[in-house]
């Protein structure tokens, strides 16, 4: 039998997570200072705003007959990255409300301590509905197919991402996104259905469906997550015989969640239920190594980077995408090194960090300490430099922690220069 999930507050004191998860360059280049001072195709018309890295994307659809409008909101500092996301697929994504919620959800980064995991950053894309009724209802299996064949492939061609998509979907859009699972049942891990206008016949369908993906077995975590408002009786009635049967049906790979409506109407439940909705898709069960070995890796037992590997290969086969090293764990890796004098293991671990994620100011800084320990003081220079370049290209909002940053950086250099 399958449980539902339900949420609970947080009683832990959120913390900042600096350049997504590793420690700010200000605490970074600590080590540094002390050991100084002793020693788009051309069919696509794509508006681009920088400051926000969103996209309003022309694509001519061939399946439509016509040109539909998506809006692309990229993770900071997309330029400079080379990592890869994963995708969160919104209708109707013409409502500002929405798309703008979707992508503060997305881009939420607090956690609370050191076995704290934020979720990964993800790219949002907003398909704009012309005519909903049309789109995700009468026209749905055409517009399914638009949204398969020809939306998905152009997303994943001109990003970089991740084979890991969720589809969110309201009202019209929340009965097309548990249609998904029929009409295309391994395109989306993940589906947030909200408000689902579902008929008696539909959810018979949707049954059907799920029915045929439990029996199919697979390794790959799925998600799904479910909320309908308090005053929405006919709505909560139906959702209530599907949850019942998820309760009595879904396989442990399926996760559920009921977020509850209560005092919510049928325009409310959005805003309740897409911030936890993407909360519990991205959870630390499936995206991050258990308590165990994270505990080991903290504590700097046996072979760090053997564990991190074993974990990434158990990771991968839960998301069904080959998982790379957070930067939190090749920190850890590095520090670790660093701490039993292992200086080559120490370097290439830190050089790995700024390939893998070269918009991460602690990448350098934790070079540049390595260095400093291989009285390499011009190396360290070098790197404590390319983070001060890199500073200034930045995309920032906290404008005050940046000129903290720079202050230290420079200390540093001051300090190695002597």
């Amino acid at each position: 039998m399958r449980y539902l999930v339900f949420m609970r507050n947080s009683r832990s004191r959120p913390v900042r997570r600096a350049l997504t998860t590793v420690a700010v360059a200000i605490v970074a280049t600590l080590p540094v200072c002390a050991r100084a001072a002793t020693r788009a195709p051309v069919s696509i018309d794509t508006r681009i705003d920088t400051r926000t890295e969103t996209r309003v994307v022309q694509l001519p659809s061939k399946i439509l007959g016509e040109t539909r409008t998506v809006h692309v909101s990229l993770p900071a500092n997309y330029r400079i990255a080379r990592q890869r996301y994963p995708v969160v697929y919104l209708l109707d994504g013409q409502v500002r409300a929405f798309f703008d919620l979707t992508t503060a959800t997305a881009a939420y980064d607090l956690f609370g301590d050191q076995h704290g995991f934020a979720m990964p950053p993800q790219i949002v894309v907003g398909i704009e509905q012309r005519d909903r009724g049309t789109d995700l209802s009468r026209n749905a299996s055409l517009f399914s197919r638009f949204v398969v064949e020809e939306l998905i492939p152009y997303v994943e061609r001109t990003f970089r991402t991740v084979p890991y998509r969720t589809l969110i979907g309201h009202s019209l859009g929340g009965r097309f996104a548990l249609d998904a699972i029929c009409r295309t049942p391994d395109t989306f891990a993940s589906i947030v259905a909200i408000s689902a206008s579902l008929s008696d016949s539909a959810l018979t369908e949707a049954k059907s469906c799920l029915r045929r993906d439990f029996a199919a077995g697979g390794a790959r975590a799925r998600a799904l997550v479910l909320c309908v408002g308090e005053q929405e009786p006919r709505m909560r009635a139906v959702s209530a015989q599907l949850v019942s049967f998820l309760q009595d049906s879904a396989p442990a790979r399926w996760r559920v969640l009921e977020v509850p409506g209560t005092g919510l109407g049928h325009t409310d439940t959005p805003l309740a239920a897409i911030p936890p909705a993407l909360r519990f898709i991205y959870d630390k069960s499936v995206w991050e190594m258990p308590y165990a070995a994270a505990d080991s890796m903290l504590q700097r037992q046996g072979d760090v980077a053997a564990l991190l590997e074993r974990e990434l290969v158990a990771m991968s086969a839960r998301l069904g995408f080959r998982a790379t090293a957070s930067a939190k764990w090749l920190e850890v890796v590095t520090r670790t090194a660093l701490a039993r004098g292992d200086f080559g293991a120490a370097a290439s671990a830190a050089q790995r960090m700024i390939d893998t994620f070269p918009e991460l100011l602690a990448g350098y800084t934790l070079l540049a300490d390595v260095q400093v320990m291989r009285h390499d003081d011009a190396g360290a220079r070098g790197s404590i430099q390319d983070a001060l370049a890199l500073l200034d290209r930045l995309e920032a909002f906290d404008e005050t922690q940046r000129e903290l940053q720079r202050v230290s950086l420079r200390a540093s250099m001051a300090a190695l220069s002597r």
